[in-house]
């Protein structure tokens, strides 16, 4: 009997660069996930093939590797690099292939798109940029004695 065609998943990663530390610590997630799910048989019946490029950390270099992932590579399913500046970058060549993109540590990736498929796995709530830092500010202010405020604040 032959093997099932894999489920290919594309992504870009900073594995060099300023967010090469996140961005390798995400890959390594990615493979431990990948080589559990085809332990088990695969996904949906099929193995998983995780097909990915370094994007040294620069929204420049975005584009080009997602079109790659989606026009060449063929992957079936995309997910984003790591970083808001990143999935920006991505964003478009996504949207314009209607594909489902799950983002990482995104904060507000998806304001200025709107894009109907994008799901963010970072619980940031409805007003991102506010929302993900609003609990520690809660907290600071209920501290005795209160916090510090750097010079000039």
């Amino acid at each position: 009997m032959a093997q099932p065609k894999p489920i290919k998943i594309g992504f870009s990663m900073g594995l060099s660069g300023s967010l090469a530390s996140a961005g390798k610590a995400a890959v390594l997630a990615m493979k431990i996930w990948a080589e559990d799910i085809n332990a088990k048989g695969g996904f949906l019946g099929r193995p998983v093939e995780l097909v990915y490029y370094d994007d040294h950390s620069k929204p420049a270099d975005v584009p080009a590797i997602y079109t790659k992932l989606i026009t060449v590579d063929k992957v079936d399913f995309v997910v984003s690099p790591y970083g808001t500046p990143l999935i920006a970058a991505a964003m478009p060549i996504v949207m314009e292939h209607q594909m489902v993109f799950p983002c990482l540590l995104g904060l507000g990736s998806n304001q200025a798109f709107n894009y109907k498929y994008h799901f963010e796995i970072m619980p940031s709530g409805p007003d991102p940029y506010v929302d993900w830092s609003k609990g520690f500010f809660a907290i600071a202010s209920r501290q005795e004695p209160r916090p510090l405020l750097p010079s000039g604040m």
